[in-house]
């Protein structure tokens, strides 16, 4: 077997664009190079990676198996490329960082205070998104590193590292009726409105899963949203709306009290530092590892 870089690129373009004349443009290279390209790829590893019957490009399954193993070759290429990059010019180098709206600004912007000012040449991109999305943008080499919310599973190429645990509650105004009850059942909160996080989120499938074990069915969501801003926080406070949000949040918002409803096992957020298992780890990535989990762990 004679794998070349060149093909493994032009296969993953392939696949990201499900369609060979646009893959080819995004490459600048001709379709029938592509095409070559491809069957190249297919003849050094014995495989059918596509099946080109009907419209556009489908991954067999021998595909969707080979289709891990390039995305890790490529992405360790692209490191070694970067990082030799990097020792040539002498530079400090760019650390590319995942985040959420979750931690962001709880987790991650208090740790580059710390680490900047350390750093006078260091060069930071930081990305904002959902945590499916962080975590197809690490594995694929997009990212160094990302700080979001544990999931159960995730790719076989990445790593999680929990550095932090907060418990969830339901939040409400200190005026809110409900704020004088010494407890509450899932069903006192089924027919008020909440704001709640988007689909999809772990938190929000923690909360729904909960519901649905009590037959009570999914709750009404009046705001739907990424993560709790100030002006968030200052809306719930001065509202009859309920919120799921993390308990550590209360603390920046005098209006607000966790309301003590029976969930029976505590609803709990992780957050973790995600990486690839097989990544080169440069100094700057170690550092910011070690600067994170100093802060979960102080002392």
């Amino acid at each position: 077997m004679n794998l070349s870089l060149r093909d493994i690129e032009y296969f993953l373009a392939a696949i990201e664009y499900g369609n060979l004349e646009r893959a080819a443009a995004a490459c600048d290279i001709s379709q029938p190079a592509l095409s070559k390209s491809l069957q190249r790829l297919e003849a050094d590893t014995g495989l059918a990676l596509l099946d080109r019957s009907g419209r556009g490009l489908r991954l067999t399954s021998a595909g969707l198996v080979f289709l891990e193993h390039a995305r890790q070759l490529w992405a360790e290429y692209r490191d070694a490329v970067r990082h030799a990059m990097e020792l040539r010019l002498g530079q400090a180098g760019l650390l590319r960082i995942g985040v959420t709206g979750a931690t962001v600004d709880s987790i991650v912007m208090p740790v580059l205070k710390r680490l900047l000012p350390r750093r006078p040449a260091l060069r930071i991109q930081l990305t904002q998104g959902l945590s499916d999305d962080l975590n197809e943008q690490v594995a694929g080499g997009r990212l160094d590193l990302a700080v979001a919310p544990l999931y159960d599973t995730v790719p076989a190429v990445l790593r999680q590292e929990p550095i932090q645990e907060d418990l969830l509650c339901v939040a409400a105004s200190r005026n809110h009726p409900l704020a004088a009850r010494r407890k509450l059942a899932l069903a006192d909160l089924r027919d008020l409105r909440w704001i709640l996080p988007k689909p999809g989120a772990i938190a929000r499938k923690a909360l729904d899963a909960r519901y649905a074990e009590a037959g009570l069915g999914l709750l009404r969501a009046a705001l739907e949203i990424e993560h709790f801003s100030k002006e968030t926080l200052a809306l719930l406070a001065h509202s009859d709306l309920l919120a799921l949000m993390p308990q550590s949040a209360l603390d920046t918002e005098p209006g607000l009290v966790a309301l003590p409803v029976a969930f029976g096992k505590p609803l709990q957020r992780r957050i973790a530092l995600i990486s690839r298992n097989a990544t080169t780890w440069s100094p700057l990535m170690s550092e910011f590892r070690a600067a994170i989990l100093a802060r979960a762990n102080p002392g």
